[in-house]
C-alpha cells in the first residue's frame, strides 16, 4: 500500500471515528491486522467497524472497494469479520458548495445481499444520466441504525 492511499485511508478513519464520538460513542483503535478498523462502543455494546475511503474519480463520482485482500485475491466481509461497514466521501473537499461530508452507514448483513465488489457514491442529486440518486443513498448517515 502506497504512502498516499495509506494517508486516505487514515483520514477517513479519524473523520468516521469523530462522527462516532460526536454521537456519543466510545472509540478504540485496535492494533495488528483485523479485518475492522475501529471498535465503537455505546451502552455496553461493541460495534466492530470496518471504514472505506472513497477517492473522487476522473467522472466525479467515488469509488470504494468494499472487499479486502490484496492483488487478484479478493474477499467480501461477512459477519465473521465486522458489524458495519462505513463508506467515506470527502464531499466537502471537493465540492465547495458541499459542506458535509458523505458517511454510508451499512450493516455487514445488510452488504451481504447486496452482493457487491465496489460502491459508486456521488452526492444526492449530482448522479450522472439517470441515476441522480446512488444507489447506496439509503445508508446515507444511517446511524441511529447501529
Amino acid at each position: 500500500m502506497d504512502k498516499e492511499t495509506k494517508r486516505t485511508g487514515s483520514v477517513a478513519e479519524l473523520a468516521v471515528s469523530a462522527k462516532l464520538v460526536s454521537l456519543g460513542y466510545n472509540v478504540s483503535i485496535p492494533f495488528g491486522e483485523l479485518p475492522y478498523d475501529i471498535v465503537a462502543e455505546k451502552g455496553g455494546k461493541l460495534i466492530r467497524v470496518q471504514v472505506k475511503s472513497a477517492t473522487l474519480s476522473k467522472y466525479g463520482s467515488y469509488r470504494c472497494s468494499l472487499t479486502h485482500g490484496s492483488g487478484s485475491i479478493k474477499t467480501k466481509y461477512t459477519k465473521d469479520a465486522c458489524d458495519l461497514m462505513v463508506l467515506y466521501a470527502p464531499y466537502s473537499q471537493d465540492y465547495a458548495d458541499i459542506p458535509d461530508d458523505g458517511f454510508y452507514v451499512i450493516p455487514v448483513k445488510a452488504l451481504m445481499k447486496k452482493n457487491a465488489y465496489h460502491a459508486t457514491l456521488h452526492p444526492s442529486g449530482m448522479g450522472k444520466g439517470n441515476r441522480k440518486i446512488c444507489k447506496w443513498e439509503e445508508f446515507r448517515d444511517g446511524w441511529e441504525g447501529i
